[in-house]
This record gives C-alpha cells, sequence and structure tokens, in this order.
C-alpha cells in the first residue's frame, strides 16, 4: 500500500513538472505579428454625457384635459357601498395621491354625482392616482345618465378601459352633448382590485 502511494506521488510530480515546462515554453513564445491590412479602425464618437439608445427612451406623458369646465368638483356624490374608509366623496375632490380615492364593495359598484342643476355634457374623465406603484389594470364600466336621480337611461355601453399609468392613468370618453343633472358610473370589473377604484371623476361642460 505504501508503495503504490509513493508511486501515485512521483506520477504526480513528474506530470506537474511537465506542465510546468510547458508553460514557460509558451511564454517565451513570440507574439503573433498583426497584419495592418487585416485591421479594421473604428472611431468612437465623441461623447460629453453619458448616452442613452433611443429604444430605451419612453416620451414624457402630456395631460390633455378635454374642453370646457369639470362641474363635477365638489359636487354631491354617493355610492351604493364602499371598501375600508375609500368612501364617493374622495372621487371628487379634486385629489388623485395618496388614500383619495373611491373603491367600490360589491359588484355592480355604482358611483353617482348629482350636478345639482340641469347640465350639458359632453366628456367625462376616470382618473386614478397617476404613479407607477398604481400598476397597469382594466375596469369595466358603463355611464348613465337621468334627470330625476331614480330613472337612468344608458349613454354609453359597458366597456373595457385600460389605466396605465404610462398614460396618466386615466380614461377620457367622449360623447355628443347632452342635457343631463345625475351621472353614473356602474362598474362591474377591475383587474386590480375587488371593486371599482375611481380617484377623480370628471364631468366636463362647454
Amino acid at each position: 500500500m505504501k508503495i503504490l502511494r509513493r508511486g501515485l506521488l512521483a506520477l504526480l510530480i513528474i506530470v506537474n513538472v511537465i506542465l510546468l515546462f510547458y508553460t514557460l515554453g509558451k511564454k517565451n513564445e513570440p507574439l503573433p505579428i498583426l497584419n495592418a491590412e487585416n485591421v479594421t479602425v473604428v472611431a468612437a464618437p465623441d461623447q460629453t454625457e453619458a448616452q442613452v439608445h433611443p429604444d430605451f427612451v419612453k416620451e414624457a406623458f402630456v395631460l390633455v384635459l378635454p374642453e370646457g369646465e369639470n362641474i363635477a368638483l365638489g359636487k354631491k356624490i354617493k355610492d351604493n357601498g364602499f371598501t375600508d374608509v375609500y368612501a364617493a366623496n374622495r372621487a371628487n375632490d379634486g385629489k388623485t395621491d395618496g388614500p383619495s380615492y373611491w373603491e367600490g364593495k360589491e359588484y355592480p359598484n355604482t358611483l353617482t354625482v348629482d350636478l345639482e342643476t340641469p347640465a350639458t355634457i359632453h366628456a367625462i374623465r376616470v382618473a386614478l392616482n397617476p404613479l407607477e406603484i398604481w400598476g397597469k389594470r382594466t375596469q369595466t364600466f358603463s355611464v348613465n345618465i337621468s334627470s330625476d336621480g331614480e330613472n337612468y337611461t344608458e349613454l354609453v355601453e359597458s366597456t373595457q378601459y385600460t389605466f396605465d399609468p404610462i398614460t396618466g392613468n386615466q380614461v377620457q370618453i367622449l360623447f355628443d352633448p347632452v342635457e343631463t343633472q345625475f351621472v353614473q358610473l356602474v362598474f362591474t370589473e377591475n383587474s386590480g382590485a375587488g371593486g371599482g377604484q375611481v380617484a377623480e371623476f370628471e364631468i366636463y361642460s362647454k
């Protein structure tokens, strides 16, 4: 057994010596000579600041509001149920930040604004908090109108809308001018929460 171990040790020493001489021989080999005809010279552009490839540059979103005035701001607003503390009055207070939003409880969720007097309207804007933490989602809702707050007719049929922070986390719905006093949103789906969500429910009149 001792003879076998000594033999293996001797063999390892011989292999290491051979590898050492092989490596030293390689170091002494002359470097290959480059032929100038086979070398391509590329001029680097002058760069005084960090540059980003155009494909990775996002255009800044510029919010353009519908024509006219938001006549829903501060008006009477109610819902048919809300989650936690997110009641209807947070949906037309002029703010979209922090906890200033409404969230419905059980579908269908309704959010209704009383304009207090009949008005001719032509556009609705539904907005969420524009920060990226409010990730992209879809919400499905219809728009109803009423002159007495009891009997409603459908103005805009139920549609699935995409809310994306890249485009301001908002949707704008334009339609032919119509006179009404009550405007109601009816939510049936929200891919980002258990109920409809609205930070601002805006109604525009020229």
